[in-house]
């Protein structure tokens, strides 16, 4: 079952008993699912809350609208940027920010620190705001900045941290994902294990060598265990005989229900590893440039290969035995 049809609950109104909330994080999709810790954090400690997510369209899908979050305030970048001087356009965005204002919000923060994200907290004008991050001296004169260092804890421990600070609120290990689609058994063999590899990343600096997933996907194959590929179109197209390729075959949810219904998933430094984490699916993920003390998928269920700044130096050795260590087994993979 996909999301709620957007804008099905109205605001908390005249309930004195609840508070309104504002998150604000735009993209990237990986990024989006590690902020949704902090609305579950609201959800899991006020109930009645009444959440408001900001962000842009592309990166909806991956934030819950049945349980974590009330309304969304959705910012289709994408086509402004196709259409930036179309008079529609600015209209489009007027109207966008102006629904910002249509909920009179107790408490507002801003999990991306980017000028965008910091002007849309600042026009919202919650009662309480702060920013978790600050990119540049202009975000942060719109906005006050949580304390410490940003910088020294993983992006969802610093999240988490200006919520604390914003509403006494604490920490949450897991959070809310929208509830993932049955597996198409028409693909998918339900009586044995499954793998999913997402062949892409969000930049070719962080992609795994696309005949690297081929050999691995091979040597899986050959143990009895289905391997599914995942990516976007432009993601590599990854040639493995027995393979079930979904490669520019699915939409963002029904990638979601992919990884969330595989015993394990594999991936470079991409937005699926963080999925694999917030819905439970162990992972291997395997990083470059990405300074995985900040980055890595929120989990402890999972291992994180890096040799350098470049995803070709973790070897295909290395990977295998890193699945062979969690132990692929029908049902779900299990860490030893």
């Amino acid at each position: 079952m996909g999301p709620r049809p957007l804008e099905e609950r109205p605001p908390a109104g005249n309930d004195l008993n609840s508070k309104s909330y504002l998150v604000v994080r735009f993209s990237a999709i990986g990024d989006c699912v590690m902020a949704a810790h902090v609305a579950t954090a609201i959800r899991k400690f006020e109930p009645r809350a009444y959440i408001t997510w900001a962000g842009e369209t592309r990166c909806m899908p991956v934030i819950d609208r049945r349980t974590l979050v009330d309304r969304t305030v959705e910012f289709p970048r994408d086509d402004w940027e196709a259409h930036r001087w179309s008079p529609s356009t600015w209209r489009d965005q007027m109207r966008t920010f102006a629904r910002l204002r249509a909920v009179s919000y107790d408490f507002g923060i801003d999990l991306h620190g980017y000028a965008k994200t910091a002007i849309c907290l600042r026009l919202a004008k919650p009662k309480l705001r702060l920013a978790a991050f600050s990119k540049d001296a202009f975000t942060g004169l719109l906005n006050p900045l949580a304390k410490g260092d940003p910088d020294r804890l993983h992006r969802v421990e610093r999240m988490l941290e200006a919520l604390n600070e914003l509403t006494g609120m604490p920490p949450v290990s897991r959070p809310i994902m929208p509830e993932p689609k049955p597996l198409p058994a028409w693909e998918i063999d339900p009586t044995r294990p499954l793998v999913s590899i997402a062949t892409g990343a969000g930049a070719k600096n962080k992609q795994y060598p696309a005949e690297r997933w081929a050999e691995i996907g091979r040597k899986l194959i050959a143990q009895g265990i289905q391997v599914a590929l995942l990516g976007a179109k432009s993601d590599p197209k990854v040639e493995v005989a027995g393979a079930i390729n979904f490669v520019g075959a699915l939409n963002l949810f029904e990638t979601m229900s992919i990884v969330a219904g595989s015993q394990l998933h594999l991936a470079a430094d991409t937005g699926t590893g963080h999925m694999a984490a917030a819905y439970g699916t162990p992972f291997v993920s395997i990083f470059g440039p990405t300074n995985e003390k900040h980055f890595r998928p929120y989990s402890d269920d999972g291992i994180v290969l890096k040799e350098g700044e470049s995803t070709s130096a973790v070897t295909v050795e290395q990977v295998l035995a890193a699945v062979d260590k969690l132990g692929v087994r029908h049902g779900r993979a299990i860490s030893h």
